[in-house]
This record gives C-alpha cells, structure tokens and sequence, in this order.
C-alpha cells in the first residue's frame, strides 16, 4: 500500500425499487441518475437524501446519458426507439426527442464543441448529433463495436474504444479517423484520460492498461478482476477508479501505476459514477434478486454534509415521483 487515503469504505448499502437491471449511471446536478431498460425508467437518486426523488418513465430502453452541466441539460440514448431524449436537469422534464439513424447505446457530450457523439453497437457506428439543429448530421462507420468515449482536448479529437479489433480510434471534428492505437491486449472497453500527465488508461481483460496519450504506446498495465469495463478518473487524488461486473471496486495510485486497495461490494453492477465535490462513488446493482445502491468513499473524505444526512446502512425502497416523458 502506498497509503491510507486511497483505502476504500463503504458508506452505505440502500435498497432501491425494482428489480436489478441498470444500464448507465452518471452525476446531473448533484444527483445520481440511473437508466433502467427492463422497466423503461430514469431514475434520479438523492446522495443526501438517499433514496430516488423522481423518476421519468414511458420512455424506450434507456441507455447511456451524457451531460451538459453549463445549460442544465441530459441528454439519454432511448435504443428503443432510435432516439434521444433532451432532458432539463433542473425539474427532470423530457424536453424533446432527437431522432437518429441507429440504435445508440453510448453518448459523449463534448462542450469543447458542443457536440453530442452516440455510439451504435448493433450497426457498429458513431453518430454526431447536431443539437442546434436537433438532428443527426453524421454517421461514421466504424466497423469494429464501439464502447467507452471521451474528449482529448490537446488532440482536438474523440477517442473510442474498438472492442472486437483491440483498438483505440482517433477521430477529428470533421468525423474522420485520424489514428489508431492497437492495444496488446484483448477487448478493450473503458477509458479514461489523465491530460495533465497525458496518460490514457484503458480498461481490457484482466488489466488497466496505461497509454501515452499522444503515441498510444503502453507505459504499464495493471492487474484488475476479469469484467472490469468501467474507470473513473480523480487527477486531484491521483487516484483511478475501476469497477468490475463482480461488484469489486479498485482504487489505483497513479503515481506508483498500482492497485492501493480493492474493495468487493458483494453486489452485481458494472456501472460507476463518482461526485468529486464530496468524494463519493456510487455502484448501483443487484444482490438476491433485489436492487441495491453501494455508496463508497476514501477513508476519512467523507463531508460533514453527507454524515449528516446519513441513513442506515441497509434502508428500505421508498416510492419516487414519476415523470412522464411527454408525447
């Protein structure tokens, strides 16, 4: 160990409505939201309060989100209906719904560009969404199934994950692909960019891989759980995380490339999404057939906020708000 602080803890372990079946989870306006394709559902959970405070329901298969923080705006793959939902994060009303070519699973909103990618895993595309306009103003044939996403701002370029190619495609703001970086290593999924040191780690079989962000060329692998396909980067900690569909969380130091501490949660979930502000993680899953939300944090960082509106460990679901998505 190359210290404390990296040492994970669980916080709490909450019950949420429902049976397990999540897709994606990500911060919006300092709450957690969650996309559920079984029950066609957005559910929005409170980190102070929680439990879930709203759901938007009626809504097709629901899948990635990516959010626009500066206008108060998310934005949710619906693959059920080859579309994108356009919600206000301020009262988690459905605006509108962009129509686009293919089934989009994943979505990176770039506000360098304001620019929305969505990702095809079935047609094995990337599509650009022009939002000014509210349609779909490119699609790019990747032929290779495309996973994670992010924005290099020093390459002026989206980089997304080839999982079945093993590799990693640059690829320009006229939808070109400009390079190609070819893991040693077998399906690459996660990503996540460290600019300041301009490392980009990539999560594949058995390993977190660390790139040069510039040349693609490795600088170290680390060893993780099979089935680790999600990171999360905190450059003020110098910490990376990595969730595996087992339920076990890594915390990584990056100034040493190394696993400092490995959390198992006992529950089923993939999906992982971290609150800087208050230094949380939040893995929701499954155990026993019932839902459960895992909320973890370095030891010791936990604020004084969320103390005080602890629950108990174990809380029982309690009935949401709806939102209906408007027709």
């Amino acid at each position: 160990m190359f210290g404390l602080a990296a040492k994970l803890r669980q916080v709490a372990l909450i019950d949420l409505p429902g049976s397990p079946g999540f897709s994606q989870v990500t911060m919006a306006n300092g709450q957690v939201v969650i996309t559920r394709p079984g029950t066609n559902t957005i559910e929005i959970f409170s980190p102070v309060k929680r439990r879930v405070i709203a759901r938007i329901s009626q809504i097709s298969d629901p899948r990635g989100i990516a959010v626009d923080n500066e206008s108060g705006t998310m934005y949710v793959a619906l693959a059920g209906n080859s579309s994108i939902a356009v919600i206000d994060t301020r009262n988690w009303k459905v605006e509108k719904t962009v129509p686009v070519q293919h089934r989009p699973e994943k979505l990176l909103w770039v506000p360098q560009t304001k620019t929305l990618y969505a990702t095809s895993v079935i047609e094995r595309s990337l599509s650009t969404i022009d939002l000014r306009l509210g349609v779909e103003s490119a699609v790019l044939e990747l032929n290779a199934l495309p996973q994670d996403m992010l924005y290099d701002p020093s390459r002026q370029a989206v980089l997304v994950s080839l999982q079945d190619v093993g590799q990693i495609a640059a690829i320009d703001h006229n939808n070109r692909i400009i390079g190609r970086y070819k893991v040693v290593a077998s399906e690459p999924t996660g990503l996540a960019l460290d600019e300041q040191r301009r490392r980009l780690y990539v999560a594949v079989r058995y390993a977190v891989l660390a790139l040069n962000a510039d040349t693609g060329a490795e600088l170290s692998r680390i060893p993780a759980p099979g089935g680790t396909d999600a990171l999360v980067l905190d450059p003020d900690s110098n910490l990376l995380y990595a969730a595996a569909g087992d339920g076990s969380v890594l915390a990584i130091d990056l100034n040493h490339n190394t696993v400092d501490h490995e959390l198992p949660t006992d529950v089923k979930g993939y999906s992982i999404a971290y609150d800087p502000a208050h230094k949380m993680l939040f893995l929701p899953g499954g155990r026993e057939g019932r839902s459960k939300m895992v909320i973890l944090s370095p030891s010791g960082v936990e604020s004084n906020r969320m103390q005080n509106a602890a629950s108990p460990m174990e809380s029982q679901p309690q009935a949401a708000p709806q939102t209906a998505m408007k027709k």
